[in-house]
């Protein structure tokens, strides 16, 4: 009888390991974000520095597109390409975390627009203009994070940004962004 007891015990804390080895192995996720540092829509990658820390960081490749027409007829647009890059520090162990980060969005911003010039003696004349400009912005991350036993993964937060760079309406500015994504940790 005590053989039995003893390896039924062994056998109940051998799963009972290995269940908790599996939900402290997911150190990595891949997800879907829309807004906050992705600038639109982005694909991340994120990782802890190794199994055993809180730290982590986060790469990934976003997209934005801003449209807009004026009474007028001027039409303006802007198509962004971002990489954001960003370290981030997991509060909790369980699969509800607090998560706070900081790190940088650089990208190319297409912009199309018009300018609007009066002739002399004439009609308003409109110059459609294209540019490309280097962009970046420095912003930080505070939310919650779940990742859920089978490998879920759902994030939602606040992003307070910093816009530097030379676009011509942005730069130099404070920005707040919410932010929600949806992905799977492994």
């Amino acid at each position: 009888m005590n053989v039995r007891l003893i390896i039924a015990s062994l056998l109940f804390s051998t799963a009972l390991t290995a269940n908790a080895q599996t939900e402290n192995t997911r150190s990595k996720s891949i997800y879907l974000e829309l807004l906050g540092p992705s600038n639109g829509v982005g694909v991340n990658f994120d990782s802890r520095f190794n199994k055993d820390t809180a730290w982590g960081y986060r790469v990934g490749f976003g997209f934005g597109y801003y449209r807009s027409n004026s009474f007028f007829g001027a039409n303006e647009s802007s198509r962004a390409y971002t990489i954001p890059l960003g370290v981030n520090y997991l509060v909790g162990k369980n699969k509800h975390q607090l998560e706070v980060g900081v790190g940088v969005n650089v990208g190319l911003y297409n912009d199309h627009y018009t300018i609007a010039r009066l002739e002399i003696m004439s009609d308003i004349k409109f110059d459609h203009k294209k540019e490309n400009n280097f962009g970046a912005f420095g912003f930080a991350t505070l939310g919650y994070r779940y990742t859920a036993r089978k490998g879920f993964q759902f994030r939602i937060g606040v992003t307070p940004a910093y816009v530097w760079g030379s676009n011509r309406e942005t730069k130099n500015k404070f920005v707040l962004a919410p932010y929600i994504s949806f992905g799977k940790a492994f």
